[in-house]
This record gives C-alpha cells, structure tokens and sequence, in this order.
C-alpha cells in the first residue's frame, strides 16, 4: 500500500505549486486519491507524483490542458509520437524565431544608425536656389503616384545633385560642394519644402548646408537649422536613362532664339517636330516651320517634342548657348547647358498631332 501525501508534501516532491495541484485537480487530469469530508483537505497517494512530475514537464513543452489529456489517454508507442512531433514544432517555431530577430537586429541598426548620424554636405546657397528653379517645373503632380511629387536630393560624386521627373521630363542638377561629408547623403524633399527653401536662401552668395538623419532634412543657413520631414524614398532608378549617344548627334544652339520659337509654339498647342540636318534645325508644326542655324556635323535626326516642356527644360539651363542631343525618335532628349555641365534635362518625346 502506497503511502497517503498531505499536499504540501506532494507539491514539494513532483515540483508543482499547491494552487497548480489544485487547478490540475479542478480540471481532471490529476485528481486527489481522498479529500477529507469534513475539512476539504486533500492528500495524494506516493504513485501518483509520477503522474505529476510527466504533467509538469508536458507543460514545459507546451502542451495545452487538453493535449496533456490526450497524452495521458494515449498508448505508450503514440506518447512517443506526440512527444517528437512537440519538440518539431518548437524547432521550427525556434527557426521562424530566429528568423524574426534577424530582421529586427537588421531595422533596429538601420533606424539607429539613422538617429545617431547626420550626413552633411555644404554648397553655394546663390547656387542652390539656382538648382531649385531648374528642376522644380519636372516635379511631378499626380496624386496616383506620390513618389513623383518630390524631389530626390543625393550626394553624388563630391556634389549636392537635386533631381525631378514626372515620367515624361526630367530635370537634373550637380552643385558642387565646397565641404564633402556627404556619403549616404539620400532623400526626397517635398516641393513645397523646396520652395520654402527657396524663400530662405534668397539671393545673398554664401554657404549653405544640406544634411540627412533622423528621418529629416535639414537646411543650415546662417547657423540656423530649418527643418522638414523626409518623403518615402521610392524615386524612380533615374541613372538608367542618363546614359546617351552623343555621336555627332548633339547642336549647340542659341538659346534665346531657340527658347522664343518654343515658348511661341508652346502657346498655339500641339507637338513640334525637331528637324535637325547638318547645320539647321528646323522646328514644324503644322503648317508653320521656322529655322534656326545651329552647330552641328553629324547626321539627320528627327523628333517630336512637346514645345510647353522644351521651353523649360531650355529656360533652365545657364548661357548663351544650349547643347540639344536628339539620339533618335523614340529615345528621351537631352538638353544641358553649353557652358556649365551641371544641369542637364531629359525629355520624352511625344506624337505629332
């Protein structure tokens, strides 16, 4: 006969809890061998700690109160298949674990690295307002594809590159810098942001500063920080279009004259033809043609361009003197400044009416 266990006695040999006991007791998977009538009071008999100790440790594993039931129902042969097919389960929550904690360590660096580091680079303010006019006519201003609505501020190269695209023009801006600290230097500023940027930088030459931390970028002007929040970076991969064939097919024209046929066609609508053989350029639309003298000693080339967003591009660059490059009918044309490289804009070209 097996010797009766007050229940604090029980509880200290299988390693339960008093109120474990009781609970386990309540649930019907380890049942006191007599409760005393009188008083309630429950004691165990010796051969069920056993018992006890295989709940605590099926608990330990994890097994739910009715998984522990079924455990203790079960076959000797299927306890050791419940058993095993526990422990795979831990193994592969433990790898989704691991996995977990892996891309969490990996945000968790970046958003630190984020917070405790500020990459900074310093241009010409004159310089920067400058750039701001050049590209802020790309700035697209569709609802639908947000990203577009900014514009990409970048280090590239020892300079502060500003670029804007709506899908159909592009406009691209090097300025450079007079104090590199630059690397990883990477953010989309709303246009808004940039006008106000405009505002303050005014017409005053000197210095100013362009950092990136914190989810912010910040202006430092005259000491002063002004600061504006960060776009989700999803520009668009520009530098793939960048690339293009400057074979002889590039005029350098003047750009006052070139500019007012443009602005005049873009008034009357409709696409103009870009009609470039040997050293004229002639510019069609419709019925109306006006010819230009420009340099250029490669072969013919045609285009269909939108007048309204030529006049920009061409309004923004800096000289006397502008380089068009028409690589081909369907391929983005190319415009920059002839005597400052650091501007360049790109158009798609467009169906003739």
């Amino acid at each position: 006969m097996h010797e009766r266990l007050p229940i604090g006695e029980f509880a200290r040999r299988c390693g339960l809890s008093i109120s474990a006991l009781r609970f386990y007791a309540d649930r019907g998977l380890l049942p006191p061998a007599e409760v005393d009538a009188g008083s309630g009071y429950r004691s165990y008999d010796e051969a069920q700690v056993d018992d006890a100790v295989l709940i605590r440790e099926l608990r330990l594993l994890g097994l739910s109160l009715a998984e522990v039931a079924s455990f203790l129902a079960a076959a000797p042969a299927d306890r050791r298949t419940l058993v095993d097919t526990r422990v795979a389960d831990l193994e592969h929550q433990l790898d989704l674990a691991r996995d977990v904690a892996r891309a969490l360590h990996a945000r968790l660096d970046r958003s630190e690295t984020s917070m405790s580091t500020t990459s900074t680079i310093t241009v010409g303010s004159h310089e920067l307002r400058a750039a701001i006019d050049q590209v802020l006519p790309a700035v697209g201003t569709d609802p639908d594809r947000p990203m577009l609505t900014g514009v990409l501020v970048e280090a590239r190269d020892g300079s502060l590159r500003l670029v804007a695209t709506d899908s159909y023009r592009m406009a691209i801006r090097d300025i450079p810098a007079r104090e590199d600290a630059g690397t990883g230097l990477r953010a989309v500023v709303a246009a808004d942001d940039l006008r106000s940027w405009h505002a303050r930088l005014g017409g005053t030459p000197g210095a100013a500063g362009v950092g990136v931390g914190d989810g912010e970028v910040v202006l430092t002007l005259d000491g002063s920080d002004h600061r504006t929040s960060s776009l989700p970076d999803e520009f668009p991969a520009y530098e793939a279009i960048l690339t293009s064939d400057p074979s002889g097919q590039s005029l350098v024209a003047d750009r006052a004259e070139l500019l007012g046929v443009l602005e005049r066609f873009a008034l009357q609508g409709d696409a103009v033809l870009l009609d470039l053989d040997r050293d004229r350029l002639r510019l069609i639309r419709r019925e109306e043609r006006v010819e230009l003298v420009v340099r250029h000693a490669g072969p013919a080339a045609a285009v269909a361009l939108d007048p309204g967003f030529a006049a920009e591009a061409i309004r923004g660059a800096v000289g006397p003197e502008v380089v068009v490059e028409i690589v081909g009918s369907l391929l983005p044309v190319v415009i920059r400044s002839a005597d400052d490289g650091t501007y360049t804009a790109l158009l798609m070209p467009v169906r003739l009416a």
